[in-house]
């Protein structure tokens, strides 16, 4: 009789622990099944960010582009974009107004505690933007006393400058670059990969640009697609479709959207701005 008790106990035991797993399984499943990607998605990003994102003549085309409908294409959604302020991303995907921001968004700690993040996608040093025929910037040392321009709630924004640097901070990337144009600032200090976009756009105007070589300050950023928290489902299945992107896509749409980067960079460029596909796992808010 000992033994029959014991034996119903253990069995007992068995079933309440397998309810339990049971349960937690089905937790996990039910936000797993919780998504941000029906058939069509809304993915808020930058209109001014030529390389990236440049709305014009009813289109938007860039690298941030080619990213979203890569993803739409292999997730089976139709991307539907919404122009947004780089101050205002966490505040879209944290009230859910997006579905998801693809807008040079660099992956920060700070930033991870709000949303989460699917990348790297690009890497890239925070740079200086010039007037071409300007010749005041050529080491670090150099920064000292210039006036530059950032744009607010970026992280280049938070980057410690040399004694004497001013800085003037602008809503977008384009504000800063027409103030450089005008002569008003001596710089724009901003993600380099970005301001490579604004040099291919302004090659032909009056007062051409160029990005300062082997000039950075700050850490490198590392640019991901940010989603609401509470889809751990949707995060791995992005981070698997990026991680194929990087293989197949990645070098062939740099090339087409940002060639001033080759030509700064001429075997090299890979090396400076293509993160490892095994990063994704290291700076994702998810593994997969």
């Amino acid at each position: 009789m000992a033994q029959t008790h014991t034996t119903r106990a253990g069995l007992a035991l068995a079933a309440a622990v397998a309810l339990v797993a049971a349960s937690g399984c089905s937790g996990d499943d039910k936000d797993d099944a919780k998504t941000i990607l029906p058939k069509t998605v809304h993915i808020a990003t930058a209109f001014d960010q030529p390389g990236f994102n440049l709305f014009a003549h009813h289109h938007n085309r860039g690298f941030d582009m080619d990213i979203a409908f890569y993803l739409g294409e292999e997730l089976h959604f139709t991307p539907k974009f919404q122009d947004v302020t780089h101050a205002e991303r966490e505040r879209e995907l944290q009230e859910e107004s997006a579905d998801m921001v693809i807008s040079t968004y660099s992956i920060t700690p700070e930033r991870k505690k709000k949303i989460d993040f699917v990348g790297p996608y690009l890497m890239t040093s925070q740079g200086f933007l010039v007037r071409k025929d300007y010749d005041g910037i050529k080491k670090e040392k150099d920064i000292g006393g210039k006036t530059l321009c950032t744009v607010e709630g970026t992280t280049p924004s938070r980057v410690k400058m040399p004694r004497h640097t001013v800085m003037n901070e602008a809503p977008d990337t384009s504000t800063c670059v027409s103030k450089l144009q005008q002569g008003s600032v001596d710089a724009v200090f901003s993600d380099e990969a970005l301001l490579h976009g604004y040099v291919e756009q302004r090659k032909n105007s009056k007062v051409p640009l160029k990005v300062v070589p082997n000039v950075s300050m700050g850490l490198i950023n590392r640019y991901g697609v940010g989603i609401p928290k509470g889809y751990p489902g949707d995060c791995r299945r992005i981070l698997n479709t990026l991680r194929k992107y990087l293989v197949k896509e990645w070098s062939s749409d740099i090339k087409a959207q940002l060639p001033s980067l080759l030509e700064t960079y001429p075997g090299d460029w890979e090396n400076r701005f293509k993160p490892d596909p095994k990063d994704l796992n290291t700076y994702s808010s998810c593994r997969a």
